[in-house]
């Protein structure tokens, strides 16, 4: 079995430069309610996003009162949603990806990334016209 091996400051650093910039790549939950109405749990993610999902899609929830969900609560800094009447935790990273599919959040992923390293490079790159270097 390996020995556990105390950090030094340097590596620390490194891991927490990492985590900061995973968390600003994933896809997080920022708040989540009940809807009463559409008897759907609604979450509003750090990139703006609302998504709204039935009971019957989260696990754990499909025989949910309305008085439980009430007590939905985003923690692990988005990376979570709790019910604690119910004892239920839910990964918002897996319930996006297996509900949304992956194939949609990478590309989402993707673009946003895209989006930033541009915004970083003072926007989009000019497109080159039929024209250009031609007299």
């Amino acid at each position: 079995m390996a020995e556990f091996k105390i950090p030094t400051q340097r590596e620390f650093d490194a891991a927490t430069r990492r985590g900061a910039r995973r968390m600003t790549h994933s896809l997080l939950a920022v708040s989540a309610r009940y809807d009463r109405r559409g008897e759907r749990v609604i979450i509003t993610l750090n990139n703006g996003a609302i998504v709204g999902f039935p009971l019957s899609m989260l696990p754990g929830l499909s025989h949910a009162t309305a008085e439980d969900l009430r007590m939905i609560t985003v923690e692990e800094d988005g990376y979570g949603l709790h019910v604690a009447p119910l004892d239920a935790d839910i990964s918002v990273p897996r319930l996006l990806e297996e509900q949304l599919g992956s194939i949609t959040m990478r590309v989402a992923q993707g673009r946003a990334a895209a989006s930033r390293a541009n915004g970083r490079l003072g926007g989009r790159p000019r497109s080159r016209g039929r024209h250009e270097g031609t007299n």
